[in-house]
C-alpha cells in the first residue's frame, strides 16, 4: 500500500492529528522529517495511506490543523 506524508509545522499539531485520524479509524504514523526537504521547513510529518489523503485533509480543516503539503 503507498504511503503518503503530509507536512506539519510542529510536533504538538502532529500529536493532535495522530489522535484525530485514529479516533476516525485511519492508522497513522508521526514521522519526523528534514526541514530543508519541504517547502515550508516542516519538521514533522503525518504518514497515512494516500488513499485516506483526502478524508485526512477534511479532518485536517474541521480541526483547524494546518499542514503545508503532501509528499508522495
Amino acid at each position: 500500500m503507498k504511503k503518503c506524508i503530509i507536512a506539519i509545522s510542529s510536533v504538538n499539531h502532529a500529536i493532535r492529528c495522530e489522535k484525530i485520524l485514529n479516533q476516525n479509524g485511519i492508522y497513522t504514523k508521526i514521522v519526523k522529517l528534514q526541514p530543508q526537504k519541504t517547502k515550508k521547513g516542516c519538521a514533522y510529518g503525518i504518514e497515512v495511506s494516500c488513499k485516506d489523503v483526502d478524508t485526512t485533509l477534511s479532518l485536517f480543516n474541521l480541526a483547524n490543523i494546518p499542514y503545508s503539503e503532501i509528499l508522495r
